[in-house]
């Protein structure tokens, strides 16, 4: 897995100042795709989806935190650097003050520690300042609750608040690594979350919350991450893990993919996996709890230049990342650089700033990596890396397995960096907000259910009748299991176990379901830990006599049905060039009997109903991702991603076996034969087959762009991602 940009919202046109304004915070709707962003005394709302700005509201001054409200459809609650709350709502696009400060001149910076927390469960808002004892509430509606004060029972300063998602909780984190939790209509304590004094703690820097069970992650201002789960009326900690020294600033639980991320105060960024029980047979530690989440580390030059961005010199720092409660996407917002950063990096860019460098580098000649950063960071951001480059330098080479850098290697990358920094010194504000996912790169459909869809006809509005005929029911995969949904009932049940069972210590998923109803087969294609891929065929029995259907499976990564009739199936293979094609008996096209005596050269057949013929062997010339399946004759079309989408003939004896594939040669070079060219990084992800009056058309869909192609690969519609942004 790795992160992706999926589209930068521009951010350029707000405010019209002199110059260009960076966003400083950002919040994701609850529920819907809509995110708000602050930038300069702004809080735009945008369509999370296609980048559409839908509205925009000046509220004064610079917002320090904001949410949306949980209780109330577009409206965001922000504290801002005049110390006032404010509500925006974007639906009557006007703002309304819930709270003033008693002294009208009070002002807290950006990054002030102001804290806020919001429930699902009351129309209020919970805030604190910093270093203050007291908690305030106030409603979040017009003409609501009036600001009241609440004096807790620990005399201790507060340095953070979380309301629980569901339940009536407010969780009062204090100095010393001490959170309290009570309820939010009589403030009465309902527990407390604290270490034995062994482990010293700072405060709680953020708080997250499991979607679905009764697990608080704390992320501590000393770089301790913690996990409670509070599910019994005496909470336990069930993890712990030190992620660094620098003070945690937030941590998200993303549901789709169930990893949690944390992000240090030094722009860190780390992603990791919650183990329950990782042996059932021994209890489980709360040291293994915490185990690193098996993705790329973020790549800000390569997030900041995909989709259409351009990269920034320095290396910007991540300020926030703000997650989407539900869906897998996430708002990038970098730290301001100041002019007083500039001068500084400008004079460590310089001709002197290289001198200083050079001397530093020959004194620590010999020593460990650890003197030399130490050395370094005396002459301030690391001599000419900035302090998050040298660490991402220093985990590249730790992950690469190589365990010390060397001098020379920081040398070299410092005064190459130095020498192009002095002509392409670049400090400007990106006022574009980049919104990332995580992406399997192998699998990008992985959060979307393995199901066969529906689809009306083309032509289905200009019938006489339009009576649509649904099937009695929809398959998609669970687990193990082939899922049958009854669509006038609504109930699901087990079509098939298709595995009895499968080792405890391998992970497997369903990738693809393909369906035949013509044939009654059923193609699953599976993925298992190992990265090997099995397709399991499952042949329903329409004879009530022979009872028993059976089923098998087959090693490969891709499977597609062939012809009209669908009596034949492909499989591609691991390797990505082999592909075994199968005929299945009875009412076979005449082509495909004139073919039924190689198949039987091939391998015995069997006299049963569920005899199947096959495989007879065929080698692409070069690499195919994927295969689908299409209704012509012995045509199968296949797809490469980033490279094209073609369509070939499977006929034996068509073509000569060469000396190196034992079987029929396939060209995939579109000599003479129509392609789909893709784009650079498109991948085609589902293909659909209509018949209509002019023959065959396929609808693809692809990560860019969707397209109506005929039988002959001619493009007879498209949508264009200039104008149909994601």
């Amino acid at each position: 897995m790795e992160w992706s940009t999926l589209q930068h919202l521009d951010l350029r046109h707000i405010g019209r100042g002199v110059r260009p304004l960076q966003p400083h915070a950002a919040s994701f709707h609850p529920h819907q795709a809509l995110v708000a962003v602050a930038i300069g005394t702004y809080i735009v709302e945008f369509d999370a989806l296609t980048g559409s700005k839908i509205s925009a509201l000046d509220i004064g001054a610079p917002a320090v935190r904001m949410s949306y409200s949980p209780t109330s459809g577009h409206t965001v609650i922000a504290i801002l650097q005049d110390c006032t709350i404010r509500s925006c709502d974007f639906d009557l696009e006007q703002t309304c003050v819930l709270h003033s400060p008693e002294k009208k001149t009070e002002q807290i910076s950006s990054d002030a520690e102001v804290h806020m927390a919001l429930t699902p469960l009351q129309p209020v808002v919970f805030f604190g300042f910093p270093k203050r004892m007291s908690v305030t509430v106030v409603g979040t509606v017009e003409g609501g609750r009036t600001p009241t004060k609440i004096k807790p029972d620990l005399k201790k300063p507060i340095v953070n608040l979380a309301c629980h998602p569901r339940l009536p909780v407010l969780y009062v984190a204090y100095a010393e690594g001490l959170i309290r939790a009570y309820n939010i209509h009589t403030y009465a304590v309902h527990y407390t979350l604290q270490l034995d004094n062994t482990i010293k703690l700072i405060g709680a820097g953020a708080f997250a919350f499991h979607p679905t069970l009764e697990w608080i992650f704390v992320g501590d201002r000393k770089g301790t991450l913690l996990a409670w789960d509070v599910s019994t009326e005496r909470p336990s900690m069930i993890g712990i893990k030190q992620v660094g020294s620098q003070p945690i600033k937030s941590v998200a639980f993303l549901p789709m993919l169930r990893l949690l991320v944390t992000l240090s105060k030094d722009g860190n960024l780390h992603v990791w996996e919650t183990r329950v029980t990782v042996n059932p047979n021994r209890p489980a530690t709360q040291a293994n709890f915490f185990e690193p989440a098996a993705i790329e580390s973020i790549d800000i030059p390569r997030i900041l230049s995909q989709q259409g961005g351009e990269a920034v010199y320095p290396l910007p720092r991540i300020k926030a990342l703000e997650f989407h409660p539900k869906l897998n996407l996430a708002a990038l917002v970098f730290a301001n650089v100041t002019s007083a950063d500039t001068s500084k990096n400008k004079a460590s860019y310089s001709k002197d700033g290289r001198k200083q460098l050079f001397t530093v580098l020959q004194s620590a000649r010999g020593s460990s990596a650890s003197v030399l950063k130490e050395k370094l960071s005396a002459l301030g951001a690391s001599g000419v890396l900035a302090e998050h480059q040298l660490q991402a330098q220093l985990q590249e080479h730790h992950l690469k397995g190589q365990s010390h850098l060397t001098v020379s290697d920081i040398a070299r990358k410092a005064f190459l960096y130095s020498h192009f920094m002095e002509g392409h010194m670049r400090i400007s504000p990106i006022s574009r907000l980049p919104l990332i996912t995580v992406l399997d790169t192998k699998h990008h459909l992985k959060d979307f259910p393995v199901c066969e869809p529906f689809h009306l006809e083309l032509n289905f509005f200009n019938k006489a009748n339009r009576v649509l005929h649904y099937p009695s029911r929809a398959f998609y995969m669970d687990g193990l299991n082939l899922m049958a949904h009854n669509l006038s009932s609504g109930s699901d049940t087990i079509y098939r176990k298709l595995y009895n069972s499968i080792p405890g210590n391998v992970e497997y998923r369903a990738k693809y379901l393909i369906h035949s109803k013509k044939q009654r087969l059923f193609l699953v294609v599976y993925e298992f830990s190992g990265a090997t891929n099995e397709v399991v065929l499952y042949w329903e029995n329409s004879d009530a006599q022979t009872g028993n259907s059976k089923s098998s499976t087959v090693k490969g990564r891709d499977a597609a049905f062939i012809g009209s009739n669908e009596n034949q199936f492909a499989i591609l293979d691991e390797d990505r060039t082999g592909l075994a094609l199968y005929s299945l008996p009875g009412g076979a096209s005449q082509e495909a009997k004139d073919n039924d005596q190689v198949l039987e050269e091939n391998q015995p057949t069997d006299t049963n109903v569920g005899s199947i013929r096959g495989p007879t062997p065929f080698m692409f010339e070069t690499e195919v991702d994927r295969i689908f399946s299409t209704p012509i004759d012995s045509t199968l079309m296949f797809a490469s991603h980033g490279n094209q989408i073609g369509l070939v003939k499977l006929i034996q004896g068509y073509s000569l076996s060469t000396s190196t594939a034992n079987g029929h040669y396939i060209s995939t070079k579109s000599d003479g034969t129509k392609s789909i060219k893709l784009k650079s990084n498109e991948i085609v992800l589902q293909v659909h087959w209509q018949e209509t009056l002019r023959g065959y058309v396929a609808g693809i869909l692809t990560t860019q762009r969707v397209l109506i192609v005929s039988a002959a690969l001619d493009l007879l519609a498209g949508t264009s991602t200039n104008f149909d942004k994601g």
